[in-house]
């Protein structure tokens, strides 16, 4: 069975990593954590990991996307219904 090709647009899955990375620093820093350090360690996420995550350079699992929207207080209809472009 083939898939029918639809008329959508591409995404780029590393821009679009990166975006999340983007959105999940200003809401850190909303939430009035200066670094992705005492965020994580508040929210017992792997240091290292975390830091990737923001920068955009690691792909995340849903499940882990999930629990760090949890731990900002939001949902992922919160998440991902403002776009990924806000500044």
């Amino acid at each position: 069975m083939k898939l029918k090709k639809h008329n959508s647009p591409s995404q780029n899955p590393k821009e679009i990593l990166k975006k999340i990375g983007a959105k999940l620093v200003r809401l850190r820093k909303e939430r009035g954590y200066t670094n992705s350090d005492g965020f994580s360690y508040d929210q017992a996420i792997n240091r290292s990991q975390y830091g990737k995550y923001e920068a955009g350079s690691k792909d995340m699992r849903l499940s882990t996307l999930i629990k760090v929207i949890n731990a900002m207080g939001l949902t992922i209809e919160d998440f991902f219904g403002e776009g990924l472009d806000q500044k």
